[in-house]
Formats: C-alpha cells, structure tokens, sequence
C-alpha cells in the first residue's frame, strides 16, 4: 500500500509542471491575441487604404474616358439581358441619352417589329412618341414649345415630318395586329398631322397610306360610310390606288427599298436636303395567296413613298431645310444676295453707280453677317425606313389561309429574303412584309460628335440623362 502511495505521489509530482502549463496556455494565448489584434487591425486600415486609392484611380480613367458615364459596366448590366436581335439598340439607348431618346427608341421599335418582338416595339414607340407630342402636338403648349425647339433643333432629336409621321404608323400597325382599331386609327390620323407640320410652317397633307389605313380601321369595325371618305381623300393623293372592295378583309402591307437619307449644303453646312437613298431593284410586290380551292395573285400598289414625303411639303418639292423654313425648288433669293444683285445692276447701268455701291456694300454686310449666325444642319436621321409602302386586300373565308411574297423589277422577281408577320384579330387580317430587312448597328447616322460631347459636358445635361437611364432601368423590359 506504501508502496502505490508512494508511486501516486511520484507522478503527481512529475505531472505538476506539465498541468501548471496547461493551466497558463489560456493566458497565454490571450497575450498573444492582444499583440497581435492591433497588427491586424493596421493591415486591414493598410488594405482598405489601397483598396480605395484602387478604386479612385480606376473612377477617374473612367472618367477620362467616359465623363460623367455611363460606365461600361452600367451599359453591360442594363443591354445584356435584352434579347439578341436587339441587343446593340438597347445599349446605343442607354448611352444616347435624351439627346437621341426619341432617334433610338425608333430604331429600337422597328428592330424589335420586325423581329416579332411587339411589347417591346409598343414600348420603345411610346416612349418615343410621348417626347413627340410634347412638341408636335396638335394643342397651344405644344405650339408653344415649338418656337422654343426650334433654337434647340442641334439638342435633343425630334425628327422631320416623315420621321415623326413614321413612328405613328408603326405604332398604329402594332395596334391594328392588336384588333385595337380606334387607337390605330388615333395613330395613322396622327402620323398624317405630323407630315403637315415643321417647327415653323404648316402644309397641307399627303401622305396617302394614311388615310388608307385609317378607312381600313373604319372598315373592320363597320364604319363604312366613314371609310369610304377616308379612302377617297387616299386615293386622291396617291392616283393610282384604288379603295378595296366591299367584304376584302385581309390587308397586305410591304415596304420595299431604303428609305431617305440627310446631307448639309450651304457655305456653313447650314442647309439640311434630302436625298434618295441607296439604289435597290424591286419596284413592285405581288402575293400568291391561297384559302382552300381559291388560289391566285394579289397584286399590290403603291399607297406612298417616305422619300416623296421627305423631299416635298404638301406636294410641293424642295431643295432643302434652311432655319427651319423650307427652301423651294423654284428658289427664293436671300435679302443679303438680292441687296447685291440690285447693286451690281445699279452700276451697271449707271456709270456713277447711281448708289450701287453702297447696295453691294449693305448686301455684303447681310451676307457676312447671315452666314456668320448661322450653324451646322442637323442630319441626324432615322436609318432603316423603307421608301415605298404597297398596299392590297382580299378576302379570305377561312383561317387557314397562306401567303407568298414575291417582289419584282419590271415583273421580273428579285431574290430578296425579307420580313413578314401575320396577325388576324376580330375578323380583320393584316400581314405586314419587308422586302429587305433591318441592319442595325448602335452608331446614329449623321451624329455630329463634337456637339454631342459639348452638350454632354453641361450639369443640366448630365443630370437630365442620368434620370433618363434611372428612368430605363426601372421599366421592367
């Protein structure tokens, strides 16, 4: 027993440095955490430091680069979700900011037309069309701020008569595809105002489709009285149509060629003219359209040209655009050339000068000082558009119906591989054909980039389009 005491008291003895040890770790270790927590806090104050001098130096390259943005990670976030086919329009959105709103949302709406996205088409002509009416309207306020606009014709894009009056007809298009026949008809009434109107002269209308298309609205909801008018005052501005005939309740629509296009002329650039654009074949469209056992040829006929429409004012054609008035092909002299020319006869016919000298003096002067007011044209311009629409109608007795396009140059076909969309609401079909199909990129034709850097370079102006892409972000599309 002495013994196992013994040998208890032994190991107690030899295991007492070893507990004591064990008993001081816990100290220990809270020593060397409070030595080393300050170091740790030092590192993270050292890395947050770097981390921030990091993200400065990176904020102003990107400033540099972009100004006040947006970023191209912002511009990522907001397009890369959209779908594919318009993808590239969504980003030249974003980035054009008010300046091009309405240029961009009409490109956006036509990609997305023809790609069959229509609430995304309905969304983007909207949009556009609201910052239209806000000057183009047909009320005083929008008369109003008219005549301010018109000093602000190089800012924010509005478009010319038949860029406007095209937002309203594809607009009403996708309500007519929607069976909604009082808004299309609210549409096409109002692209046919716009063709009257510029920011300072009024003209008389006619654009041809869209009375047409406004009977047919009559005419699908049995408003024939009201339709024949409506196609009466059609067919008298474009000769060779004709009203459909009574029971045709299938509409083909086919735009075919390019649209106009805008240049400057003038000793400033200050004259905007409207050109034809580039050349294409097809001058004519038929459909091969069969409904069971009926089977034949429909052929279409020409309702209006966008180029027409772009290069006259109420039927009268004109050279060009010039403070916002426009120039007539028959011309009219300025007061500085005519003050001039009055001179130089004066001399002319009058060995003193009989006063000519100082008509030719004063005429200089108002030349000088005209030439020195005046600015660069606007050639921004609505790429894509088509120049001729065809119209043409028949009746169909069952839904299950098909269509061929052909599109022709002097009734020979030309290989064309467009667009087409069929939608048959409430009784009334509409099929809408494209012979050559939209080739988008983001780059806006005619941008003047040293006016869109100086305008982006005013607070107002950057303030304005970060609100316009707050505005974006949030539309849920």
């Amino acid at each position: 027993m002495r013994f196992l005491i013994n040998t208890v008291s032994l190991i107690a003895t030899a295991l007492a440095p070893i507990t004591a040890t064990a008993q001081m770790q816990p100290a220990a270790a809270d020593a060397a955490t409070a030595v080393a927590a300050p170091l740790d806090a030092k590192a993270a104050e050292k890395a947050a430091k770097l981390a921030a001098k990091i993200e400065a130096k990176k904020q102003s390259e990107l400033r540099a680069k972009y100004g006040d943005g947006p970023y191209p990670d912002q511009i990522s976030a907001y397009a890369d979700a959209k779908p594919d086919a318009v993808r590239a329009l969504y980003r030249a959105l974003y980035v054009g900011g008010e300046r091009n709103a309405v240029l961009n949302f009409e490109r956006l709406g036509l990609a997305a037309f023809e790609a069959g996205l229509y609430k995304e088409a309905a969304w983007a002509f909207d949009q556009a069309l609201s910052r239209i009416e806000t000057v183009y309207a047909d009320n005083k306020q929008a008369a109003t701020a008219r005549s301010i606009f018109h000093n602000e014709a190089n800012k924010d894009f509005k478009g010319e008569p038949y860029e406007r009056a095209m937002a309203y007809y594809y607009r009403g298009l996708i309500y007519l595809r929607d069976g909604d026949y009082g808004n299309a008809r609210a549409s096409f009434k109002s692209a046919e105002y716009q063709d009257t109107l510029s920011e300072t002269e009024s003209f008389q209308s006619d654009f041809a489709v869209m009375n047409y298309l406004v009977g047919w609205t009559q005419r699908c909801e049995g408003q024939n009285a009201a339709a024949a008018e409506s196609f009466a005052l059609a067919t008298k501005a474009e000769k060779n149509l004709t009203a459909p005939p009574e029971g045709d309740n299938v509409l083909f629509l086919a735009e075919l060629g390019n649209g106009p296009v805008k240049a400057r002329d003038g000793s400033q650039a200050q004259k905007l003219l409207f050109q034809a654009g580039a050349d294409y074949p097809e001058n004519a469209a038929n459909v091969a359209f069969a409904d069971g056992a009926n089977v034949n040829t429909i052929k279409l006929f020409q309702a209006s040209s966008v180029t027409y429409q772009a290069t006259t004012r109420g039927g009268r054609a004109i050279d060009g655009i010039m403070d916002g008035k426009a120039n007539w092909k028959e011309g009219t002299e300025q007061a500085g050339d005519a003050a001039m020319l009055m001179g130089q006869q004066r001399m002319l016919s009058n060995p003193d000068g009989g006063g000519g000298m100082g008509m030719m003096g004063l005429g200089l002067a108002m030349s000088l000082f005209s030439s020195a007011m005046k600015t660069k044209a606007d050639i921004r311009a609505w790429d894509g558009l088509p120049d001729l629409i065809m119209v043409g109608t028949t009746k169909a007795g069952q839904v299950g119906w098909t269509y061929t396009p052909s599109y022709l140059k002097a009734d020979a076909p030309v290989d064309l591989k467009g667009k087409g969309t069929r939608a048959d609401p409430k009784g009334c079909s509409i099929v809408w054909m494209r012979s050559r199909p939209v080739a988008y990129s983001e780059a806006i034709a005619g941008e003047d980039e040293g006016v869109a850097a100086s305008q982006n370079r005013k607070k107002a102006v950057q303030e304005k389009n970060k609100a316009f892409r707050t505005q974006l972000e949030s539309a849920g599309l």
